[in-house]
């Protein structure tokens, strides 16, 4: 086994960001693929952590920040 962390990539544009990193810092799109809150249709979603590949919430169902963001 190895000790060496993954390296997280933009889906994007594939910058390899830091580990505390919740944005690229090179095109600004999102790392981690959220269930998103929607303050507009005013739901409150429940924040999973969701795949990379995830449309939609697996545990509420409701659009992710990926999606949301034109990445899926």
């Amino acid at each position: 086994m190895s000790d060496q962390k993954e390296e997280k990539h933009c889906i994007r544009c594939r910058h390899v960001a830091e580990e505390k990193d919740q944005f690229c810092v090179r095109c600004g799109a999102p790392l981690i693929n959220r269930c998103s809150d929607s303050k507009t249709s005013g739901k409150h979603c429940c924040g999973h952590t969701n795949r990379p590949d995830a449309a939609f919430c697996a545990k509420c169902g409701f659009e992710t920040v990926f999606r949301q963001h034109g990445l899926l």
